[in-house]
């Protein structure tokens, strides 16, 4: 079986269909009869007026940005790397120029500060920034329809002798803004295309850099191509409407994608805390198991055994009827004195929630009473017709009781706590594989189904019921599934996952025949990744994103000091080739890269007879997008 092919195409630019402007449409129709001059001839018209809204000051909401890179707030080895920001919008670098004489060129840059260069943001009105004072230059404009003084922007002030050599010239601007669309081998689109702007600057080692989206709207000399800076002298400030910024730190190589997945800790591979040689307590701790404090319903407190439903094996367990309480569903042990609270409070949580959904409760409440009259119904007609034997009910559910329980099936709205019980379980970058335990489920479901269950008579009722509120999906399929609590989490948004059911090791090939289905996949926080698959994995590959992969030069060699900087060559495919060229700078000292000849040493490097595009830049200056393997332990 052949496995579909996934690509991400390169696109120079994707123009809007129409620029950012009023428009004027003007209708005209004639009307006359034909044969006769009965009705005289008329003629008719209409103009109508319409305006183009394209993004100018205001910043951008969290909607229209899909990733940056580096992340914000992280650490990391990034000496390498040309910071980006890719927008889900992917006509918006083209929504405005920098000059008016060509649409094509993008009007958005990337500034990447140092520590002591950084600019302080400042969140003013819009009439505030028409005000700009002498040593502060902004140009003058007029507003556009739905703009008012009261609007807010955010600005950066930079110093002239600092925007000057970190700003990308117009030539590198064009190709520092590119599109990202996915496709499948048919290139037939599997996303909305992306937007991906380039910075011309890399990250200096042990400090913060911040970056700023800024907008260079008409900031350009239509004749010359060089920036307007309006007579600025050295020390004066040039003001930036800045879209978008976040920082991060660049540190050691220890802080990359594939670096820190690794040194993932995996001691133990499942939820169990270790058991120090305490023999009594080994048997409870290696299922998982942690001690809790237990307040007894008399008042007493003790202390008992409670596991989470990502277990470290699979249940052989099943409620085979409905419950009156929880404490039905405790266990103890003699030989250690203790209770095991476990399915109790599944039960209880899943009473709990369902109370605290209130329209749910009287939905179910409600629905139960229906049942209840429905029994009553047949059981009279039995007495009056002793030969009719059959007693089943509609058991059809409401979508909300429906989905209610479907989604407890995959534990959805169960706190935190309740599966990862103990902070210990899951340390600071560690990754955990586990069994969902079915046992632990069905107490869960059983305790949401509770509801209204009050006397013998609807304990009975819900005997006869209770197989009509279990899922139809999954409730008889084996789930597994891992946690992963790593920086790579939110360093690397949209990670790409694949488990498969065969254990396999290096680069070996799986085939699609063994990848599971994903059922459940959230972010716990931001750093928690809790993923479900249907059916035993036994292998789980991570990688990155292919439309959110960086671009960036050759890592640079701590031991060989002073040498050049490199990069090696990748052809337009994007397969990596031999060879690598120097990489040319506007300013070594502050790592502001010369992106037009970098792209003509490129070109030469693959003797490419085509001149290179942003895309073509783009295609050529991505880093490899490492996939790392884990094989889980039996």
């Amino acid at each position: 079986m052949s496995t579909s092919t996934v690509k991400v195409q390169f696109i120079q630019h994707r123009q809007p269909p129409l620029d950012s402007g009023t428009y004027t449409v003007e209708v005209e129709q004639k009307v006359k009869t034909e044969g006769s001059n009965k009705i005289p001839e008329q003629t008719f018209s209409k103009e109508l007026t319409f305006y183009v809204d394209g993004h100018r000051f205001a910043p951008l909401t969290p909607d229209v940005i899909y990733a940056v890179f580096p992340p914000a707030g992280n650490l990391g080895e990034y000496s390498n790397a040309l910071p980006h920001i890719i927008l889900k919008r992917g006509t918006l670098p083209w929504e405005r120029t920098i000059k008016s004489t060509n649409s094509d060129l993008p009007w958005l840059a990337l500034l990447l500060f140092q520590e002591s260069e950084k600019p302080e943001p400042q969140t003013i009105k819009l009439k505030e920034l028409k005000a700009t004072s002498d040593n502060t230059k902004f140009p003058t404009f007029i507003d556009e329809p739905g703009q008012n003084d009261e609007d807010v922007v955010t600005v950066i002030d930079v110093p002239k002798n600092i925007l000057e050599k970190i700003l990308p010239p117009e030539k590198d601007l064009t190709l520092l803004a590119s599109v990202n669309q996915i496709t499948n081998e048919k290139n037939e689109s599997l996303s909305e295309p992306l937007a991906t702007i380039l910075g011309n600057r890399l990250p200096k080692k042990g400090e913060v850099s911040t970056v700023h989206l800024v907008a260079l709207e008409e900031r350009y000399d239509k004749d010359s191509g060089e920036f307007d800076y309006q007579g600025a002298g050295p020390n004066d400030f040039i003001r930036l409407v800045s879209l978008a910024s976040w920082s991060f730190t660049c540190v050691n190589s220890k802080h990359n994608f594939d670096a820190l997945l690794k040194e993932i800790d995996r001691e133990p591979d499942t939820l169990r805390l270790p058991s120090e040689g305490n023999n009594p307590a080994k048997q409870y701790l290696d299922l998982g198991y942690v001690p809790l404090h237990h307040a007894l319903r008399q008042g007493d407190k003790t202390v008992s055994w409670y596991h989470s439903p990502l277990s470290t094996g699979q249940s052989q367990d099943n409620l085979t009827a409905p419950v009156p309480i929880a404490d039905q569903l405790m266990r103890y042990d003699p030989n250690t004195g203790m209770f095991d609270v476990s399915y109790a409070m599944a039960w209880q949580l899943g009473r709990m929630l369902t109370l605290q959904n209130q329209p749910l409760a009287v939905e179910i409440f409600n629905w139960k009473r229906s049942k209840a009259q429905d029994l009553h119904q047949i059981q009279q007609q039995v007495l009056h017709l002793p030969f009719q034997s059959t007693t089943e009910t509609n058991g059809d559910l409401s979508t909300a009781i429906a989905n209610w329980f479907q989604d407890l099936e995959l534990l959805k709205n169960v706190p935190f706590n309740y599966l990862v019980p103990d902070t210990r379980l899951l340390p600071p970058e560690s990754l955990r594989f586990f069994w969902i335990d079915s046992y632990w489920v069905d107490c869960l479901q059983d305790g949401a189904f509770s509801v209204g269950r009050v006397t013998k008579e609807d304990l009975r009722l819900d005997v006869q019921s209770r197989s009509l509120q279990r899922s139809k999906t999954q409730s008889d399929k084996t789930i597994t599934g891992f946690l992963l609590h790593s920086e790579v989490v939110s360093g690397w948004p949209g990670l790409e996952i694949e488990g498969y059911a065969t254990p396999v090791t290096g680069n070996n090939f799986v085939g699609p025949e063994n990848k599971l289905t994903i059922l459940r996949r959230d972010l716990l926080s931001d750093n928690i990744l809790l993923c479900f698959f249907a059916g035993e994995v036994k292998t789980l590959d991570l990688s990155i994103k292919g439309s959110s992969v960086n671009c960036g030069v050759d890592p640079v060699d701590p031991i060989k000091k002073g040498s050049p900087i490199t990069k090696g060559l990748r052809n337009l495919d994007g397969k990596q080739t031999t060879g690598n060229i120097e990489v040319p700078f506007r300013n070594q000292d502050l790592g502001v890269i010369n992106i037009e000849e970098m792209t003509n040493r490129l070109k030469e490097g693959l003797k490419s007879p085509d001149n290179f595009t942003s895309a073509q830049f783009a295609a050529t200056m991505i880093e490899g997008s490492p996939k790392v393997r884990f094989v889980a332990r039996g």
